[in-house]
């Protein structure tokens, strides 16, 4: 099988040749089988990628029932943070009233979640690549929780703005390491499937909480889409005690485990295995996200990904509630309804033709080509986003023309541009990790930093750049964006593996005993 060799760097082989045997790459561990075990194989017959240790506490060799488990429970975990800050978003005229903003300024509640939503991952990814997944998790959620609940006693908007910011720290580092947590579970040729499960549960988010929203928000006031979410996420945080185990394993020669004993799923638990014990805690771990900016291969897709992300759903959660109320006189339950059902329907079909779909094409690859995975195979199902832009643009002439077309033509325009987003999302954290699946936390935190930073920002321009040139040309303006930006990856399916052969763009040497 045709794989890349990777070498662990040489000041952390000198370290850990100090206390331990030969410290070997992963590659070496996992593919070379002459010297422990033979080369372990899919039911096609292809190797499989990566090779699994003979430890029953090696999650890649968990059952099919445990694993699914798992991927539930983190996604979840993906969901609840981003619904939690979004189920008061069709309560922003009421919120306006009562702290005497405009709906605009209401509505940076949001824009500063989603501010330390994007940093919170870059400060916890370091801690759960060496001390693990579910601390993080668990620690991530109940804070989430706790400040959710804060939120709705907060009688000034300082107070409001404060619970945010740290509902955006902790809720955005549950996010961080979902990624990593599916590359720990499966194979890659089965990973698509279950990372589109993962990022289902992840764009949705935000389209839930409005359907909950705006019935919460009119009945019980606007107080209580805070304290909903919060007690949710409070009742998960009971349940992920007892249910969500470590995932962390080090595809390393099993004396580099400690203890060496195969743990059972209840030791796994009771965090019996608490760290990777021949690592460190470094500085320079907390901008590893960084330095993989200098790949190619991460650039691009992160650069398109926020904007699909950005226009694809948060133009619609940030400008939603005061367009649909101005042009079609909603109440509040009526925009979260809108603000929800079109964009959850056009990403269940979207996810429909994402996951299972780049897994068929990374296989049939394989199987035609001596069992090498091409990442750059899952690209060819990248074309379904091409349906971001054309459904932004539906809405936007949509709206321009309220006075004669129905309100059905703008959730039409969402539901369509969702189920570009979906396509779009699996497909490019399945192709990204993939590429580096050692360094898969990592992208999946600088994924996170620009769809967050990008997002931060609508609710500043959106709603101004429409009134001054126009709703109809400020979403076709958002639209040609995304789809410009469409173009480099279609040339990354093309040439991504001669790009990624460059010597500039040698793997990294980093976590690659993840």
């Amino acid at each position: 099988m045709a794989a890349e060799k990777t070498e662990v760097s040489q000041h952390e082989l000198i370290s850990a040749v100090a206390k331990r045997p030969e410290k070997r790459s992963i590659d070496s561990v996992n593919l070379d089988s002459s010297e422990k075990q033979p080369l372990r194989h899919d039911k096609a017959g292809l190797p499989l990628v990566p090779q699994p240790t003979n430890r029953k506490d090696d999650p890649l060799n968990w059952s099919p029932t445990p694993k699914l488990l798992v991927t539930l429970q983190i996604s979840w975990l993906a969901m609840l943070g981003p619904m939690g800050s979004a189920v008061a978003n069709p309560a922003f005229v009421p919120m306006s009233k009562t702290f005497g903003l405009s709906v605009v300024e209401a509505s940076y509640e949001l824009t500063v979640y989603i501010v330390f939503g994007g940093i919170g991952p870059l400060a916890v990814v370091p801690f759960a690549n060496i001390y693990g997944r579910r601390p993080v998790y668990l620690l991530g959620n109940l804070v989430a929780a706790i400040t959710n609940i804060a939120a709705g006693y907060c009688h000034t908007w300082s107070g409001i703005m404060v619970t945010r910011a740290f509902n955006g720290l902790a809720g955005g580092s549950t996010v961080a390491i979902g990624a990593a947590t599916i590359c720990d579970l499966y194979f890659q040729h089965e990973r698509g499937l279950y990372m589109g499960i993962y990022t289902f549960f992840l764009t949705n988010g935000p389209h839930v909480a409005p359907l909950l929203g705006g019935f919460i928000a009119q009945s019980l006031g606007w107080q209580a889409c805070f304290f909903i979410p919060g007690y949710i996420q409070l009742g998960t945080f009971v349940l992920t005690i007892f249910l969500l185990p470590e995932t962390l394993y080090p595809r390393m020669d099993d004396s580099f485990l400690e203890p060496s004993k195969e743990l059972t799923y209840i030791e796994l638990l009771l965090f019996k295995r608490t760290r990777v014990v021949y690592r460190r805690l470094r500085l320079r771990d907390f901008t590893r996200p960084f330095e993989m900016l200098r790949y190619i291969a991460v650039i691009l897709p992160s650069v398109y990904y926020m904007t699909c992300f950005g226009y694809g759903t948060v133009l619609f959660a940030l400008t939603g509630a005061k367009l649909f109320a101005q042009l079609y006189h909603f109440d509040i339950a009526q925009t979260g309804l809108l603000l929800s059902i079109p964009l959850l329907v056009g990403c269940l079909i979207g996810e429909f033709n994402a996951g299972w779909v780049t897994d068929w094409m990374s296989n049939r690859y394989a199987q035609k080509h001596n069992g090498e995975r091409l990442p750059e195979a899952r690209l060819n199902a990248i074309w379904g986003a091409l349906l971001i832009p054309v459904g932004i643009i539906i809405e936007g002439v949509c709206l321009s023309h309220s006075k004669t077309v129905s309100w059905v033509g703008a959730a039409f325009g969402m539901g369509i541009a969702g189920l570009g987003l979906q396509i779009a999302t699996t497909v490019l954290y399945a192709y990204t990790t993939d590429c580096y699946k050692p360094q898969s936390a990592e992208i999946s935190t600088l994924l996170n930093v620009f769809r967050q930073s990008f997002s931060c920002l609508i609710s500043f321009y959106a709603l101004p750049f429409g009134a001054k040139v126009g709703i109809q040309y400020a979403w076709l303006t958002f639209a040609l964006i995304n789809a410009v930006l469409l173009l480099p990856i279609l040339l990354l399916s093309v040439y991504g593996p001669r790009l990624r052969s460059l010597p500039s763009q040698s793997p990294p040497t980093f976590h690659n005993e993840l």
